[in-house]
């Protein structure tokens, strides 16, 4: 089907209780990108494509955007595809040129007024091509080596996310609750009574990034508080990783790669049926 904006996806959740899952190709990685399209067939479910900057410079904006919209052009549910924390105006550029449906400006890490103003010139970018807008507030950490996080400094405070929520014409908030990048050495502290602030102050459905690891109760929490969107990434492309070894030391490949690629996306979709059961978006294709 055609590609779909990914505000309508969002905002369809936002109204009726459940999530959208950005699942990360990591770059548009062929066996993430098949085995996410696939599943959101299966499952009758909406799905974001997502794609991290930094992953994007391996095979490049352009190849990587064909790729997924390939794919994302092909199914039977609804398909976006994502830029995941851009660091920079050119870079949101170079994602909408490429044909992605959305970008995330992560000005984050910038004083306030500063991430507004640059947040405004990216909609202002993108809003022409009918392309979606997230922003963030409340720089998201990466966890240590170890999984830890010995202090959570990513608190969003709920001014700035009405100000960013009202002054910029984002379409959705990525926001920090006690949540970070990568495997949680313990149980994280989720601050559901700041979510409930934070949704209460924002005027744009909010988004959960650091949801590996995150127990599925909470996650289901998070989204009943008003998280539309849900971001998992370490946890698809550690798997990955690992069955690719776990298959090429079974050694039934015959030496043919895509025999291996075919076992690790069948290995890979059971992670992606899980999260989208967790948020509730299987069979919501329909109503889209």
């Amino acid at each position: 089907m055609p590609l779909i904006d990914t505000a309508t996806l969002v905002r369809d959740a936002h109204a009726h209780g459940y999530g959208i899952a950005q699942i990360n190709t990591n770059g548009a990685s062929y066996e993430l990108t098949r085995a996410i399209v696939e599943v959101a067939d299966e499952m009758r479910s909406p799905v974001i494509l997502g794609a991290y900057e930094k992953n994007l410079e391996f095979r490049g904006f352009e190849y990587c955007g064909m790729l997924m919209r390939w794919f994302a052009e092909r199914a039977t549910a609804p398909v976006a595809v994502h830029l995941d924390h851009g660091g920079s105006i050119e870079s949101c550029q170079r994602a909408i040129d490429a044909g992605f449906t959305s970008v995330m400006i992560d000005g984050s890490q910038l004083p306030i007024n500063e991430n507004i103003e640059q947040t405004k010139q990216v909609v202002a970018l993108a809003k022409p091509h009918g392309v979606t807008v997230e922003a963030e507030v409340g720089e998201l950490q990466r966890l240590g080596p170890d999984g830890s996080m010995p202090e959570a400094k990513n608190l969003s405070d709920a001014d700035e996310v009405r100000r960013m929520s009202t002054e910029t014409g984002i379409d959705m908030l990525a926001v920090g609750i006690g949540n970070a990048h990568g495997f949680y050495k313990d149980t994280p502290d989720i601050r559901l009574d700041l979510l409930e602030a934070l949704r209460d102050a924002s005027m744009a459905p909010l988004v959960l990034h650091g949801t590996t690891g995150i127990d599925d109760d909470m996650v289901r929490q998070c989204v009943a508080l008003g998280m539309a969107k849900v971001n998992l990434g370490t946890l698809i492309r550690t798997r990955l990783v690992e069955y690719t070894h776990d298959v090429i030391a079974e050694d039934q490949h015959q030496n043919h790669p895509w025999r291996v690629s075919a076992a690790v996306i069948d290995r890979i979709k059971t992670h992606i049926r899980h999260i989208i059961e967790v948020i509730g978006s299987v069979d919501r294709a329909a109503a889209l």
